[in-house]
């Protein structure tokens, strides 16, 4: 899904399009500990089954399959159901991350094009943006949904690219997760990792420059 905003960039700008989750807001780490605190709180036995990625990324898919059979499927739901209240209420007291309005300020100085690539539903992403302040920074804000198939699937990057009929040429992406920045690859954008994993961590596809937040960035681009 796409929604088209109101920024703009300058003649010599470039187009910075920018993941949402755990780019802009913490919402990566928040998820992952408010699973850990659930599944403490459910059964000790549980905690087993949570399964974060190298990228310190939560694995939804397979959270979801483990424990269904570790818990049984009404529980796993009453589970879900609860960290989706829990989730939330915490995200909603969370500003951006550390750098991400300096960052914006200096695209907006420099001329750069904005827009964000979400796996995320629009009213989640769209809602933050708005509660934080940031939506008039980006001229498209595209999400996962119909049409638009989550990532590893390039649609969200494309879709953006198309939007803000800059071409990809001139076109960085910003993620956090190894399945953006193969979706980045895969829409033909280099991509800045965003992240605090080990060094020891190797995402699956190259990232042109890794930075643990996005005030790194500022005088760089």
């Amino acid at each position: 899904m796409l929604r088209t905003g109101e920024a703009r960039s300058g003649a010599d700008g470039r187009l910075i399009v920018l993941d949402f989750d755990g780019v802009l807001l913490d919402t990566e780490r928040i998820g992952v500990a408010v699973w850990r605190e659930l599944l403490r709180e459910a059964a000790p036995g549980l905690r087993r089954v949570l399964t974060v990625r190298a990228d310190r990324t939560l694995d939804r898919a397979a959270l979801a399959r483990r424990l269904a059979v570790a818990a049984g499927r009404r529980q796993a739901r009453a589970l879900w159901d609860e960290f989706e209240r829990r989730n939330r209420a915490l995200a909603d007291r969370t500003d951006a991350k550390a750098g991400v309005r300096s960052f914006l300020a200096y695209c907006r100085e420099r001329g750069h094009t904005l827009a964000v690539a979400s796996g995320n539903a629009p009213d989640w992403v769209e809602g933050h943006l708005g509660r934080l302040g940031l939506r008039p920074h980006f001229t498209a804000v595209t999400c996962a949904g119909p049409g638009v198939r989550a990532k590893p699937a390039p649609d969200a990057y494309l879709r953006a690219v198309a939007a803000a009929r800059t071409g990809t040429r001139r076109a960085l992406a910003v993620e956090d997760s190894y399945a953006g920045l193969a979706a980045a690859r895969a829409a033909g954008l280099p991509a800045v990792w965003v992240t605090d994993a080990p060094r020891s961590a190797t995402p699956p596809a190259p990232a042109a420059r890794r930075v643990r937040h996005l005030g790194e960035l500022v005088g760089r681009l």
